[in-house]
């Protein structure tokens, strides 16, 4: 035996000594555990800072690996169970109120339910907290269970906590999916630690987790994922592009930045008022850097709404809807509504949401309290925001880039109070970036890439930009949806479409309450619109006009309400009369302007799946000897080139290889003459040149192509596969 089989041996013999097994039953649990704490994580970047997590997570998993050699699982149990109880304790300590809210149990319960029927961890009030008091117990048990060898019990329990969060829709199909890949990891690994086996059947593992790969891809098996690896942004199911209304006012508990959207001329509502307002629907206040989502729970109408703090004068509006639409519309701030013929719930910010959708000419009546403060008023107020207001309307995504704020405190270096600040970003993003609706959604942060790397976008890239942008300067700011004014009919009706549909940023006043503003440029806006109105009188569509709209002398959109001192402050100039310079967005980008195509690089999560079904394929292969047989089949083709001598001698190797195939055996000392006797004459002389090769006075170039030949028809009788054989090029060498 030669030195390097020797250290083959000791290789072989001490990779086998290896606890492979218990190390990939491990890995299982792990993967799983991972999952379930990406989730949180995530979580925990949007609301804020995920290091917290980081601590929790090492602490719980260094005590299941201690206590694994010392307490019993029953013990550990109770442990888990005393884990989950305190991070209840400590969830509930941190809500408004306190334990003052244990009083209200029942609310608590349909919170619970409403989890585990898809309500999103980020809409829990205190989320951040929530996902901290999450983590500790699962990580902890599944560790101890999985350190103690009973990986398939530490397996569900990691699935567990995963699971919940797919209920909640915060899990994607990529987490889910590896999630589900981890526990058959530690399943079938973890049964052949148990049982001393060597890793001789592991590649049937990888067939299973890429058949499961496959099927949750083409199947979409997998029940409350939150994503996709194909993305949808922007696409009904129509497979048509969504409408600015459906994806702001129909968007529900989440708003998400969308790609190009269409206008809809179709009338919604008809509206009696004795001045125009921004009908709001809702209003959003979590930022995830793709989208909003609006934390709280519904509750029930159960009367008049607190008025907002300061002066404020009565708007009392009508509106009566005009065909089947499932919102409420009410100028800000509404304290109460009448007439309702649906049951109505209160969002946490105090918008309306009905139980079932308006039939068209049910109408219903809303009584709202208008701040009347001027600008002097608003640039004196101060910055002594609530708590509550200052921590829900202020928070940021820890991955939200620095250069947001740094731009932010560039533009406003003069603004020496929240509302000059709001007035120049307002300015700012209106004179420097155009309407589209026609764009094509960034990846990354939005505000960001808006801010840096886009020209143009409709209302939901220009209210998200300017919400973050305040917020990067501890300014109170929200993300608000609902219709503008619409088109007046008469001195006190508006006819509001489909495309009057909108969002704009609402910012936070001390003493004053919630300010409207609105960063979209409002000229090109109101002309996108007015062509699509006439585009549908033209085709002759009857859903886009009411027999006032129709018939009135005002027809046309009415310009969106901008503010005047005693009205809506927002509407005078700066304080020194200025206008915020522009600036060039392409000064900190750090690249060119070449507009060359780039190729499509893809995600982490197709890059996971490709590589899983890769290893799934590579491993049916040799689990069948499929990957045997086409590398013999390669083989086969294609003959070594480095001499004529070598080209003879893998022609016979080849040629001994197809005997054998059809039945024969070669003896260990048999000599080719004597083995190829029998043989095709073909056969027989790439043996005679093999011989000569090996034992006479050689061969040259055109015995090397001679054999090639000889092996290259062989082929073409016994094998279905095509026959050619690469030719050696010996002579160019």
């Amino acid at each position: 035996m030669s030195a390097a089989d020797g250290v083959r041996r000791r290789a072989r013999a001490l990779f086998d000594r290896l606890p492979v097994a218990r190390a990939a039953a491990l890995g299982g649990v792990g993967l799983t555990l991972g999952a379930f704490l990406s989730v949180l994580h995530g979580v925990l970047v949007v609301t804020g800072d995920p290091t917290r997590l980081y601590y929790v997570v090492a602490g719980a998993g260094l005590a299941g690996t201690v206590l694994a050699r010392v307490i019993r699982p029953r013990v550990a149990a109770a442990i888990g169970i005393v884990g989950v109880a305190a991070g209840m304790y400590l969830y509930v300590a941190s809500l408004p109120g306190g334990f003052g809210f244990l009083a209200l149990l029942a609310p608590m319960l349909d919170d619970a339910a409403a989890l585990l029927s898809g309500l999103s961890v980020l809409r829990v009030v205190n989320a951040d907290i929530w996902a901290l008091a999450a983590a500790p117990a699962p990580v902890f048990l599944a560790w101890y269970l999985a350190v103690r060898g009973r990986y398939g019990a530490g397996a569900g329990v990691a699935g567990a906590g995963l699971g919940l969060v797919v209920l909640t829709g915060d899990a994607t199909t990529a987490t889910t999916l590896a999630g589900v890949l981890g526990v058959v990891l530690a399943v079938a690994f973890g049964d052949c630690d148990r049982r001393g086996e060597r890793l001789r059947n592991a590649d049937g593992v990888v067939v299973l987790l890429a058949t499961m790969v496959v099927l949750t891809l083409f199947v979409g098996v997998v029940p409350g994922a939150a994503g996709s690896l194909v993305s949808t942004d922007g696409v009904s199911v129509g497979g048509e592009t969504s409408t600015v209304e459906s994806s702001l006012v129909y968007a529900g508990d989440s708003v998400a930045v969308a790609g190009a959207v269409e206008l809809s001329p179709e009338v919604r509502y008809t509206v009696e008022s004795e001045s125009a307002a921004y009908w709001r629907v809702g209003t959003y206040d979590r930022y995830t850097g793709g989208g909003w989502v609006r934390s709280g729970s519904l509750r029930s109408y159960r009367g008049d709404l607190r008025s907002p703090p300061g002066r404020s004068r009565t708007l009392t509006q009508t509106y009566t809807a005009e065909t089947s639409i499932a919102s409420l519309p009410a100028a800000a701030r509404p304290t109460a509504i009448r007439d309702v013929p649906v049951p109505v719930q209160v969002t946490a910010a105090g918008a309306f949401q009905p139980a079932s959708p308006l039939q068209a000419g049910e109408s219903y009546t809303v009584v709202s309290e208008r701040p009347t403060a001027d600008a002097g008023d608003l640039r004196t107020a101060g910055t002594d925001y609530p708590e509550a207001v200052e921590a829900r309307y202020t928070q940021l995504p820890a991955s939200t880039p620095d250069r947001v704020a740094e731009r932010t405190g560039r533009l406003t270096a003069n603004a020496d109070n929240p509302y000059d600040t709001a007035r120049v970003v307002e300015r700012y993003l209106r004179s420097n970036y155009d309407y589209s609706l026609d764009v094509e959604r960034p990846s990354g942060d939005v505000a960001d890439r808006f801010l840096f790397e886009m020209d143009a976008g409709y209302c939901t890239y220009f209210a998200t930009t300017m919400v973050t942008m305040l917020r990067t300067q501890d300014i109170p700011a929200r993300f608000a949806v609902g219709y503008t004014s619409g088109q007046q009919v008469e001195n006190d009706e508006w006819t509001v479409r489909g495309y009057d549909s909108h969002a704009w940023v609402e910012v936070y006043v001390p003493e004053t309450g919630w300010i409207r503003f609105d960063p979209t440029p409002s000229a090109p806006r109101e002309r996108t619109e007015r062509q699509r109105l006439a585009d549908a009188r033209e085709s002759g569509s009857e859903a886009v006009d009411t027999d006032a709209s129709n018939d009135s002398e005002l027809d046309r959109e009415t310009p969106e309400p901008r503010p005047t001192a005693t009205d809506d402050p927002t509407a005078g100039p700066l304080r020194d009369g200025s206008r915020p310079p522009g600036v060039d967005r392409s000064g900190e980008t750090g690249g060119d302007d070449s507009s060359s195509p780039s190729v499509p690089l893809p995600s982490q999560e197709q890059a996971g799946v490709g590589l899983v079904v890769l290893a799934g394929l590579a491993a049916a292969g040799r689990r069948t000897g499929a990957d045997r047989r086409l590398y013999r089949e390669l083989w086969l083709r294609r003959l070594p080139d480095d001499s004529p001598e070598a080209t003879v001698v893998g022609a016979f190797h080849r040629v001994v290889h197809l005997e054998e195939r059809a039945g024969r055996e070669r003896d260990p000392g048999e000599t080719a003459r004597t083995f190829l006797a029998d043989s095709d004459r073909r056969a027989r002389r790439v043996g005679e040149l093999y011989e000569r090769a090996r034992y006479g006075h050689g061969v040259d170039e055109a015995d090397a192509a001679e054999a090639a030949a000889h092996l290259s028809d062989l082929l073409g009788e016994r094998s279905r596969l095509p026959a050619g054989v690469r030719r050696p090029q010996t002579g160019s060498r």
